[in-house]
């Protein structure tokens, strides 16, 4: 198997694109060049499964992006956070969520590939998975930290089997970009 097999959760476009053109590399620069990509796979509703899952990603990781690094941050800094607080009783939050929106739509007006855009974001998240889930496992796994409420055997197993894995994608993924450069 293809060394970019394990990455293909993120970095969508690049093994259909080359499925398609039969090993023959393409530029996929258009949402319309990425339905076409999906054609050998999708058959005729192509266009309707890209666009199905490229607003679903869109709806799924706006808020969950924009969030999840406002709360990280504010609560790095020790302020409050979260949507239950009010604007004047967490201001950094929501200040850093507004900021957050306000880069990615300048970064999306001013990029001239947008589906690069979202591969090289996938990319990053995928990479930045790995050292999280490792956190994660270590406190789940402390009887110090959650005394009785640590994780079992089985889940235990299953999230360092998940880790491994995300780190193995992250790792293929950083190999394909340097060894491979579209």
């Amino acid at each position: 198997m293809p060394i970019g097999y394990p990455v293909l959760p993120t970095n969508p476009v690049r093994r259909p694109e080359k499925r398609a053109r039969r090993g023959r590399a393409a530029t996929i620069s258009t949402a319309a060049d990425a339905a076409k990509a999906l054609e050998p796979i999708a058959g005729p509703l192509a266009s309707a499964v890209f666009s199905i899952g490229f607003i679903a990603t869109g709806v799924l990781a706006v808020p969950v992006l924009a969030s999840s690094g406002s709360i990280a941050l504010a609560g790095l800094l020790g302020k409050p956070w979260g949507f239950d607080r009010s604007p004047r009783r967490a201001p950094l939050f929501y200040g850093l969520i507004g900021a957050g929106t306000l880069g990615g739509v300048a970064i999306a007006y001013f990029s001239n590939n947008p589906i690069g855009m979202l591969v090289l974001s996938a990319t990053i998240n995928g990479i930045a998975a790995a050292p999280f889930l490792v956190v994660i496992m270590i406190i789940s796994g402390s009887k110090k930290l959650l005394g009785d409420y640590r994780n079992r055997w089985l889940a235990t197993i299953v999230g360092w089997v998940t880790a491994a894995i995300m780190t193995a994608a992250g790792a293929a993924a950083v190999y394909i970009a340097i060894a491979q450069p579209s």
